[in-house]
């Protein structure tokens, strides 16, 4: 039972290749203009031109601005944690519970790892307490070897190394992920007990205004966006009980456009000067003009200022401030004198092509080279806007689809195990649907005005290439190729790859011209003049309706994927 019904439900979806396919596709013909609000292929031909397609429709997936990314952000992943500071540090000042390693040679052999007991001090035998507290570690070998010499005035040396800094425990207070105490070693940087700490707050903690507070008291304040934009970072030594700080944000601004960042950056203060914002974003080499929006409070009514600069004036003019809260939008205003275009196919002319702008299909077609292979009157046009809007219609129909699976009812027990059955098949095929890409294609039609098709960068034109041959595809138990014959008509096309798996007059016949466009032919299977070199026969089952209750939007959301992406994806 269960396989029957399946089965009934992947007949329902050979459905959309039937008498919708024909109808419903918007083309070209010779009354239209080039505004196309709809565009089809269905090509099974020429699998190279499906493969150039697909790097101009993936532009749609990789193109996308997330606004709501908040400059910095990537700082704290884990990457500052893991590992305490080994490095030597000349200006590290010594405090108590370092370890030293001392070594004399000479009047007094000795070697030894000694720590600075809480007086600031360490002690070597014979020698005695020698003051070590606040020596940069740049000193410490004078200072230990000085206070050595007080008892062996001579032939004594020494070499003192600073071996591991203090452990400290160091609150994290203010916009962190994770308030808490946490240990490390004195020379540790900030970032690494912010990173302890789980990062700072998004939205809400501010990456400028971050304190380092000992005794009550602001030791020190740092700017981290001055680590990132320059690499620049204090070298600050913690102490036990020292408390870091991260206040709340004073206020951002809002970028958008042709930068290398899109998102929010935090400001110092309540304004920042423009010039420095873009420099930290990386405006990218075709940006022209900068226009912000900013906020207004004027005789107590809230407004909006809109200014616009052209990209050298905010970049050298560092008197422009811009407020808490603007908008930054860069934008590229150039204005373009010729396109390129793809052509591709069987032609002897070159593969990229340029055009004045505004130029049309018939300005392309009158200057391309033919071969006497090139089939001349199936010109295919290809377009990533299409394609983008193909590919939208799809996830939008693919939606509201998923909804109905999910939120049906059903009034009898017979009826919810039906539908549970249906609904698992259907989401699973819903999953399947969604990585489909459409190819963008714009049919024209026989006697489409190529003059009224106005060309736009990025376009592909394929010539295809004359076959001899008819192609027979779906409920037929060959599928194949066959010569072309104009003695044979449709049924005899069929016969010759096996005959249909069911009675014909239970299929829906179409055939697909090499331009892509299609025929219902169910009233003239015996006709002759229907079938021409280089046209593809598809024979689809007509299933029925009442299998399932699905049926209807299935085969809506089927017809789209079919005559989008030339894919026919059953269950």
């Amino acid at each position: 039972m269960k396989n029957l019904f399946i089965k009934s439900i992947a007949s329902a979806l050979m459905l959309v290749l039937t008498s919708n396919i024909a109808s419903a596709a918007v083309t070209i013909t010779k009354d239209e203009s080039n505004e196309v609000k709809q565009a089809i292929s269905l090509t099974s031909d020429n699998s190279n031109e499906n493969n150039n397609n697909k790097s101009e429709n993936a532009n749609h997936n990789s193109n996308s601005n997330n606004a709501n990314q908040a400059y910095g952000q990537w700082l704290f992943t884990g990457g500052f944690k893991e590992n305490s500071f080994v490095g030597s540090n000349p200006n590290y000042k010594i405090t108590q519970g370092d370890s030293l390693l001392v070594q004399l040679w000479g009047g007094i052999d000795y070697q030894a790892e000694v720590k600075v007991d809480p007086q600031g001090n360490i002690f070597i035998p014979k020698v005695g307490p020698i003051k070590v507290l606040g020596v940069s570690n740049a000193e410490i070998n004078n200072v230990v070897l000085k206070g050595i010499k007080r008892v062996y005035k001579s032939n004594v040396e020494a070499y003192v190394n600073l071996m591991s800094s203090q452990t400290v425990k160091v609150f994290l207070s203010g916009l962190v992920n994770k308030p808490g105490l946490y240990e490390g070693q004195s020379a540790d940087s900030i970032l690494r007990f912010i990173d302890l700490a789980g990062g700072i707050k998004a939205e809400l903690g501010s990456m400028r205004h971050i304190e380092v507070k000992r005794n009550n008291q602001t030791k020190y304040t740092i700017d981290l966006y001055d680590f990132i934009q320059h690499g620049t970072m204090p070298a600050i030594q913690l102490q036990e009980g020292d408390v870091i700080f991260v206040a709340a944000k004073h206020g951002d601004v809002t970028i958008e456009g042709d930068v290398g960042f899109s998102g929010t950056y935090q400001l110092k203060e309540d304004t920042a000067k423009l010039s420095n914002i873009l420099n930290a974003v990386i405006t990218k080499k075709k940006a022209t003009h900068i226009t912000v929006i900013a906020p207004e409070n004027s005789d107590g009514e809230n407004e909006l200022s809109v200014q616009q600069y052209a990209m050298g004036e905010a970049l050298n003019n560092n008197t422009i401030e811009v407020k808490a809260g603007s908008l930054i939008k860069v934008s590229s205003q150039l204005r373009a004198k010729k396109i390129s275009v793809e052509l591709i196919g069987e032609h002897n002319s070159q593969f990229e092509i340029v055009l004045p702008w505004g130029a049309s299909l018939a300005d392309l077609l009158a200057d391309v080279k033919y071969t006497k292979l090139s089939n001349k009157d199936a010109i295919q046009l290809f377009r990533a806007s299409v394609a983008t809007r193909q590919k939208d219609m799809l996830l939008a129909s693919l939606s509201a689809l998923e909804q109905s699976v999910l939120t049906a009812r059903s009034q009898t027990n017979e009826a919810a195990q039906l539908r549970s059955a249906e609904a698992s098949t259907i989401l699973q095929w819903i999953e399947k649907a969604k990585l489909v890409e459409p190819k963008g294609q714009v049919l024209l039609s026989d006697g489409y005005n190529a003059s009224q098709i106005i060309l736009q960068q990025g376009d592909r034109i394929v010539v295809p290439t004359k076959r001899n041959l008819v192609m027979i595809h779906g409920e037929v138990l060959f599928p194949t190729a066959i010569a072309y014959n104009n003695q044979m008509n449709i049924n005899e096309y069929i016969a010759k790859a096996g005959g249909a798996t069911d009675d014909v007059d239970n299929m829906n016949i179409l055939i697909m011209k090499p331009n892509g466009d299609f025929v219902d032919v169910n009233e003239h299977l015996n006709s002759k003049k229907q079938i021409n070199p280089g046209d593809e026969i598809f024979v689809l089952a007509k299933p029925d309706a009442k299998s399932f209750q699905l049926t209807k939007d299935i085969t809506q959301v089927m017809y789209q994927i079919a005559v989008s992406a030339a894919v026919i994806l059953a269950l």
